[in-house]
């Protein structure tokens, strides 16, 4: 069974952003008091004003990365959407039957085609701090480019086809799946993994989430770029 992010946390986080500023997700609010809106004003909560449904969700957040990232805070205004979000990357990492780097793979790629700039950041840093992806694979989905590995690039391209054809995938695909060494089971855990990314890609764009301080250098040199106005109070 495989461990979960818990076993990372704010201290290796950290490392990788820098130092961050307490205020990214507590702001020195008083108490019950949001981050912000969107430009679509959408609530950006912080721990002190999310539904009590969801603060679990965020005081996790808090304690694995340091903050709550601001897809996290706009999810929470929904205790259906963002507990549904949070249990399936635990089960993805504590039952799922790929690697923590195989599910990056799938989930950064789905984010690549949904041109959602604030995942593909997101599961950059992820790739680097919890996953255990390669400079080499992030650059090379990054860029749609091939990957080193030819059973990631197998289960990349099986993902896309699953997320394009809404499921319908070919017999051939399946098989090629399955030939690259892949199990039925893995197949299911794809449709696990592309059902994440739908949840947080299609959440910043109905949103326009803005992106957070410590994923904007790693938003840049991508071949689509969204303009989000900063999140207002």
């Amino acid at each position: 069974m495989k461990s979960t992010l818990k076993l990372f946390g704010f201290g290796t986080l950290m490392a990788v952003c820098g130092a961050m500023s307490m205020t990214a997700f507590a702001g020195g609010e008083s108490h019950q008091e949001a981050l912000g809106k969107t430009e679509r004003g959408f609530v950006v909560h912080t721990t002190e004003s999310a539904p009590q449904e969801t603060v679990e969700v965020l005081n996790w957040c808090v304690e694995n990365f340091g903050y709550v990232p601001h897809v996290a805070g706009i999810m929470a205004d929904s205790p259906a959407l963002s507990r549904s979000y949070w249990q399936l990357q635990l089960n993805l990492q504590s039952l799922g039957t790929l690697t923590p780097a195989e599910d990056n793979v799938v989930q950064m790629a789905i984010a690549m085609e949904n041109e959602c700039q604030y995942c593909v950041a997101g599961h950059t840093m992820a790739g680097r701090v919890f996953f255990g992806s390669s400079e080499d694979q992030l650059t090379a989905i990054r860029s749609k480019g091939e990957l080193s590995e030819s059973k990631l690039n197998v289960l990349r391209d099986f993902a896309v086809a699953v997320y394009e054809s809404h499921g319908r995938v070919t017999n051939a695909q399946l098989e090629s799946f399955y030939a690259a060494g892949y199990t039925r089971a893995q197949a299911l855990d794809v449709v696990a993994n592309v059902s994440a990314k739908i949840m947080s890609n299609y959440t910043n764009q109905i949103a326009m989430t803005p992106i957070d301080e410590p994923l904007k250098p790693l938003a840049e040199g991508l071949p689509f770029q969204e303009d989000r106005a900063p999140i207002q109070n």
